[in-house]
């Protein structure tokens, strides 16, 4: 099984929903401009089609979990507040 990770960069439109009133743009996008998330893909009986379709749709569901915002669960939302970049993971403690 391999874990991909992946970037999520949070849009303007986000911010312009769910903030308080009284925030500053500038203090909004310092809270949760990227975020880094990791996914295992593949296994046994775990054949996805659309990996990052999957990605989209377990990220807004983790934000329901955790944030209480309950968005639909699509890919079509995810792209109205969100974007998404496949992330290279390098890891300094490896030799090289």
């Amino acid at each position: 099984m391999d874990k991909t990770y992946y970037i999520v960069t949070f849009k303007q439109a986000y911010f312009d929903r769910f903030s308080a009133a009284g925030d500053e743009p500038d203090l909004r996008e310092e809270q949760a401009g990227r975020l880094i998330v990791g996914m295992t893909h593949g296994g046994f009986g775990q054949d996805v089609v659309d990996e990052v379709q999957q990605v989209k749709e377990r990220f807004l569901e983790y934000l329901f979990s955790f944030e209480g915002i309950d968005l639909p669960r699509t890919s079509e939302v995810f792209d109205a507040y969100f974007g998404l970049d496949r992330g290279e993971v390098i890891d300094l403690d490896e030799e090289i």
